[in-house]
């Protein structure tokens, strides 16, 4: 986050420069006050009233019209953090989610808006105004020696119940925020798989368990909120005792003769200026801790140094080969010596039982998880030496689970990028949907998603396609297209696959469908991670006949 916070160390300073002479200001009402009671009461003059006054006017405006540029000032920081952090948070949450095994740091974007309201709040003109206590302290002091050590023993007591109140209320709010973001992710999960919760009446064990997480989310927030409501309660006690003794004392020494009355308004003036940065701390408290955790898991976020600057890389022809690749998770191999290779334009059926590591091979070719061991080469390079974002154009991908995005049928297509009217046509066609699409209420600027219109997982997989195949990408991968395809869908994806082979583009199809197979030139066979057989279709088919045969032979 330090190196973040360089580039806005600006609005700080000059934030720390305004309450400079916004707190210098404060002195006004105080030395007015003196000025009523010390001079112009004991003189009984008019002109030096109006004089007075004025003066203490303009001090008052000066004061309000530097307060309300620190506001904007804090207000441009905040919004200059959320559009510096937002786009990183969001894609370094986008790397750790596609991270095989991570811990996912779900709640990154909330961070971001913690740290911006924060900034945007009165607590942080508190800390501004925190160096001041002692100052306002001070010049009660220099009033008279009991008023200050009256007001210092207070700000003492103040200092004690903020820490006391942090402490005890540190860790039940650190425990509640952990339980809430673990409560969101089961909603999102659940909402992600509402469909199989409704129908098989999973519905009252994922409330159940939400509503038992959710209790302890307000259990600890009440715990937390009990102490420091006991302690802000014993603050303002403390406030309404403070302001009486200040008044009392300062009466007493008028009477004496010792002060005159001026002092004793002008010393609770400044002695409510000096605590007032307190009282804001300990009535926000809850905030504030909030605010620190978020900057330490940001800061915690953007510790890892910074990604090099990639040299781009010419487009690529499509020549793919795996060398040695291997992949452990957890202490879990799932992919062990993976070697194969494919020419630019050849296809290649990925074959093998279930669970045995064809969809995480998938996603290490893509670059989407590093291999533990060996490489993926993309035309001689290493994958992971292509910057993402300028690699993707050249990459299409289908997954098992088709997940459209909130928008037209278009931006879909166009990956939500900026769209090109002629590929977005070109990718359709190819696809089979373009008459599809065309017969839908808005064309390609039909929404999908919340408020749009329902697609069928057949018509979410042809679009899924398309999408995959959208500005004739170099590599594609296709895991089980034909999932959700009814007969039409199925030739129309042969039909996409010999386009894709014409057009040059190298394609690993992941299926067991022997229509689809008899279109590739190799197969490769996977079991248990382990590359099995690979080569020829027909004789890596072969191959698995025979081996098949004496199977069941020695069964019989």
């Amino acid at each position: 986050m330090k190196r973040f916070l360089a580039q806005w160390r600006q609005y700080f300073v000059f934030g720390a420069i305004f309450s400079f002479f916004l707190n210098l200001l404060g002195l006004t009402f105080p030395l007015y006050m003196l000025s009523l009671f010390d001079h112009v009461l004991q003189s009984r003059s008019v002109p030096t009233l109006v004089a007075v006054s004025i003066a203490a006017a303009l001090a008052v405006i000066t004061q309000g019209a530097l307060d309300f540029i620190r506001s904007r000032l804090l207000v441009r920081a905040s919004v200059a953090i959320d559009d510096t952090l937002s786009p990183d948070v969001l894609r370094t949450m986008l790397k750790q989610a596609a991270a095989p095994g991570s811990d996912q740091y779900a709640v990154g974007l909330r961070d971001v808006n913690t740290v911006r309201n924060f900034l945007t709040g009165t607590s942080i003109f508190a800390i501004f105004d925190m160096p001041w206590s002692p100052i306002y302290i001070a010049l009660v002091f220099v009033l008279h020696p009991l008023l200050g050590w009256v007001g210092l023993s207070v700000a003492a007591v103040s200092i004690m119940l903020s820490i006391l109140s942090d402490k005890v209320s540190r860790k039940p709010i650190e425990q509640a925020n952990h339980l809430a973001n673990a409560a969101q992710r089961l909603i999102g999960t659940a909402v992600q798989n509402s469909h199989a919760i409704q129908s098989m009446g999973m519905l009252p064990g994922v409330a159940e368990q939400w509503h038992k997480m959710n209790r302890l989310v307000v259990a600890l927030q009440t715990r937390a909120s009990k102490r420091a409501g006991l302690l802000q309660s014993i603050v303002k006690m403390l406030r309404q005792s403070i302001q009486m003794a200040m008044y009392g004392l300062g009466a007493y020494l008028a009477i004496t003769n010792q002060a005159s009355a001026g002092v004793m308004f002008a010393s609770s003036v400044l002695m409510g200026k000096g605590l007032a940065p307190l009282d804001i701390l300990i009535s926000s408290l809850k905030n504030f801790i909030e605010a620190r955790d978020a900057y330490h898991r940001l800061d915690k976020l953007f510790s890892a140094p910074p990604e090099p600057e990639r040299m781009e890389l010419p487009e690529p022809k499509g020549e793919v080969r795996a060398e040695a690749v291997s992949l452990a998770v957890g202490g879990r191999t799932l992919l062990h010596n993976v070697s194969f290779a494919l020419a630019p334009g050849e296809s290649m059926g990925l074959i093998g039982p279930s669970a045995a590591g064809k969809s995480t091979l998938a996603k290490v070719l893509l670059g989407i998880w590093p291999p533990s061991l060996g490489k993926v080469r993309l035309d001689g390079a290493d994958i992971a030496s292509w910057d993402s974002e300028r690699l993707g154009p050249y990459l299409g991908y289908l997954p098992q689970d088709v997940e459209l995005f909130a928008g037209t049928i278009a931006d879909n297509i166009a990956r939500l990028g900026p769209k090109d009217p002629d590929k977005i046509i070109d990718a359709a066609q190819k696809a089979g949907i373009h008459e599809m699409v065309l017969r839908m209420p808005k064309g390609y600027d039909t929404p999908i998603g919340p408020g749009g219109i329902a697609l069928s997982g057949g018509q979410r997989q042809r679009i899924g396609l398309a999408r995959a195949m959208y500005g004739n990408p170099k590599f594609i991968i296709l895991d089980e297209p034909n999932a959700s395809l009814d007969d039409e869908g199925e030739q129309a994806l042969l039909r996409a696959l010999a386009q894709l082979k014409e057009q040059g583009s190298t394609v690993i199809l992941i299926t067991h469908k022997a229509s689809l197979l008899a279109s590739v030139d190799k197969v490769l066979f996977l079991r248990d991670g382990q590359l099995l057989i690979f080569g020829p279709r027909d004789a890596v088919f072969q191959k698995l006949a025979e081996a098949n045969m004496v199977r069941v032979q020695r069964v019989q």
